[in-house]
């Protein structure tokens, strides 16, 4: 799989061409007196600001390609923001109306991007941890016109995890030399990590694995589920797409450790980035602190901070009604 990483020498035949190629950064301030070196890759340079937009463009491109997708069809999807607006964005290139179901409690910057890009919105009760509720609505929406809907799935999609597999991966091997002792990321919809260490695994089978979620709701490390304020990540189950058999470990950061990196890393490093990003590079330097012998690390910027402007990131209250109920 190449990387074509002059492809922006010439004109590109429409913004969806712009998918990929993210810088990779060493940081240098916050990781001070840490070896090894850890690595970012800012995926924020994607048009629509996320790393979302890599998985929904090929999911949409090989739905397409099956017939799965078919001109006249609207798009529905389940996002707590970053898969929403890139779904949105992919829908909006390409001509497709959009429907995106999200918990009511995320960001407001979150809302209004996916708006601004043509997409309808139905929210559900809760929060981070209650996308569960979000694809009960999902599934009732897409029951009143079955033939009518397509829907992306991007937590049991495996074009998610191949999208990774096809361009994060080879990049980021690219980019560090054939040298990464470790990869780290969120759980998220598990296609990064998946897809990703697939991919690294092919090339050096020591690559370590670690997957990130919230000390708050750590399904994986305790299967304890908790409200957190991670957005994006810790999404209350454990999705298909994350391959747990290939993880060499779990490491868990609390919500205010997650906002304090993220703090740190545009103030130190001049990285604006989300809270998620904080809560990544938190995890990746107690992995260098556990394990100097690494190689190097490699994590994600999934996001900027300018989608945080209305939350304690940048030091707003933000409160959320976590609905009382049992939780599966």
């Amino acid at each position: 799989m190449t990387v074509l990483w002059d492809a922006y020498r010439n004109a590109l035949p429409s913004i969806a061409a712009a998918v990929g190629r993210t810088p990779l950064v060493k940081l240098n301030r916050v990781t001070a007196g840490v070896r090894p070196a850890v690595y970012l890759k800012v995926e924020w340079y994607g048009p629509s600001g996320s790393l979302k937009d890599r998985i929904y463009l090929w999911m949409f491109e090989r739905a397409e390609a099956r017939g799965d997708l078919k001109p006249g069809m609207r798009v529905l999807e389940c996002s707590t923001g970053n898969a929403g607006i890139a779904c949105a964005f992919v829908a909006a290139v390409k001509g497709y109306r959009c429907t995106i179901v999200m918990p009511e409690g995320m960001s407001e910057e979150r809302k209004k991007i996916t708006r601004a890009y043509g997409a309808d919105l139905v929210f559900t009760p809760g929060g981070e941890s209650d996308v569960d509720l979000s694809l009960v609505r999902l599934r009732q929406i897409r029951a009143g016109d079955p033939a009518g809907y397509w829907v992306p799935a991007q937590f049991d999609n495996a074009d998610n995890v191949e999208a990774h597999y096809r361009t994060t991966g080879p990049e980021i091997w690219e980019q560090a030399g054939g040298v990464v002792g470790a990869f780290v990321a969120a759980q998220g919809s598990g296609g990064t990590l998946t897809g990703v260490g697939r991919f690294l695994r092919e090339r050096d089978k020591r690559v370590r694995l670690y997957a990130v979620e919230p000390e708050e709701c750590a399904l994986l490390a305790r299967r304890e589920w908790g409200p957190h304020g991670i957005e994006g990540i810790g999404d209350g189950f454990i999705p298909e797409n994350l391959d747990v058999s290939q993880l060499s470990g779990v490491i868990t950061t609390t919500t205010d450790e997650s906002l304090t990196m993220a703090r740190r890393l545009a103030a130190q490093e001049g990285l604006f980035c989300g809270i998620s990003t904080g809560c990544n590079v938190a995890a990746a330097l107690k992995l260098a602190a556990r394990h100097p012998d690494l190689a190097s690390i490699v994590t994600m910027a999934n996001d900027t901070g300018q989608r945080y402007f209305t939350t304690p990131l940048c030091g707003e209250d933000k409160k959320v009604d976590v609905p009382e109920r049992e939780h599966p």
